[in-house]
């Protein structure tokens, strides 16, 4: 079976909700990250197939990312490309569809990754064009409306990441004070990331105006300073819930693109190689038992793979909530101290489709410094599916 290898991955950087990147479209803020990884790649951008991209909220028209943002970034005109929703897990699951094509000998060279800007979702209203009148006279919020029907409601209720939270919160007895405890831990882990300029190999930088000057951005927004006690002095959303707007992940922007090849293409164009997808798993179950779809599917691309937790040297998932996080640590035991060590979600915020690609980017970059050789990157996402990769060094 042919290798398939990651030839570059670039990230711009993450905004915070009305952020650095609040007055950028999508396909601009995807086309920064594509770009960068064409260029860092080496080789011309004609040579890819394909470019898979995904967008859980389509803010922008017309609304294939993967084709309009490829051609905004001034790359080939040649290569396909097509955009997929698996809403958190999205460039996850472009990852996994390239690596697919990839072995199966369809494609040799794709271009993966995933955009959101939540700061730009839409507000819309409801079929206005057939009948238009004071009871649809009403705006909907997309940000809202994608998250909370995620699922089917009549089956499973409506499920923000907000009653998720409480949901499992209450099916593990988690406290609130545990909750906070845990949240002002990834903040302060984040924080410490980005002021030390961990991920500055990873980050695209580049320059906007505001007013008549020009504004260097090239660093995630800083999570808002929040310690423990801020955290516990706030309302929890529910009423009857222990969620609030500092234990769940708060909305973010950003884009991240990653070249993949097979082996033999890389070697053929010159490109080197920075790190070999070994495999997969991909686990969906009830949207409301989320945690446990994540473990199944960190199980399946471990079995996949032929490696065990011990073979990990650095795990990154996905923290919608600290509920969540503190579920899935428990799931890992003896693991959870290799689990999000700079930080997760929780700090840097949850950029939608472009999570997964984000925290890919950031692995490949750890793993560059040499600290270890194997890494696992997984994004549980809301409507009860879990995607996970695992990545070798070379």
């Amino acid at each position: 079976m042919q290798d398939v290898v990651i030839a570059s991955a670039a990230r711009t950087p993450i905004g915070r909700y009305m952020g650095s990147l609040a007055d950028l479209r999508s396909q601009d803020i995807a086309a920064m990250s594509m770009k960068e990884a064409a260029a860092r790649a080496g080789f011309d951008s004609s040579e890819y197939d394909a470019c898979i991209y995904s967008e859980a909220k389509q803010s922008s028209f017309p609304a294939n990312i993967g084709r309009h943002g490829w051609l905004l970034a001034g790359l080939a005109e040649n290569p396909a490309g097509f955009t997929l929703n698996a809403l958190c897990a999205g460039a996850i699951q472009t990852m996994i569809s390239a690596y697919n094509k990839i072995i199966s000998g369809e494609y040799t060279a794709i271009m993966a990754g995933g955009i959101e800007t939540n700061s730009q979702a839409q507000h819309y209203l409801v079929h206005p064009r057939y009948k238009f009148g004071p009871e649809n006279l009403c705006f909907h919020d997309s940000k809202v409306d994608v998250e909370i029907n995620a699922q089917p409601v009549d089956i499973y209720g409506e499920l923000s990441a907000y009653t998720l939270a409480d949901i499992i919160a209450a099916n593990y007895g988690l406290s609130r004070s545990a909750l906070d405890e845990y949240a002002a831990a990834s903040k302060a882990k984040a924080a410490s990331a980005i002021k030390q300029g961990l991920w500055k190999e990873a980050i695209v930088s580049f320059t906007k105006k505001v007013k008549k000057a020009e504004m260097l951005i090239d660093t995630d927004d800083a999570p808002k300073a929040a310690g423990y006690v801020d955290l516990m002095e706030l309302a929890p959303v529910n009423a009857t819930g222990t969620a609030t707007i500092g234990n769940v992940a708060p909305l973010a922007d950003g884009s991240a693109s990653i070249a993949m090849l097979s082996a033999d293409r890389a070697q053929a164009l010159g490109a080197q190689p920075l790190a070999r997808m070994l495999g997969f798993g991909v686990a969906a179950g009830n949207p409301r038992l989320l945690e446990i779809t994540t473990l199944k599917s960190i199980e399946k691309a471990l079995k996949a793979t032929g490696t065990t937790l011990n073979d990990i040297d650095f795990i990154d998932f996905h923290e919608p909530s600290a509920a969540y996080g503190l579920a899935v640590m428990k799931q890992l035991g003896r693991a959870a101290e290799k689990t999000n060590v700079d930080g997760g979600s929780l700090g840097y915020g949850h950029a939608g489709a472009a999570t997964g690609g984000i925290m890919v980017a950031n692995m490949v970059c750890r793993l560059q410094t040499g600290q270890g050789k194997l890494g696992l990157v997984n994004v549980g996402a809301l409507g009860g599916q879990s995607l996970t990769v695992v990545l070798e060094r070379i």
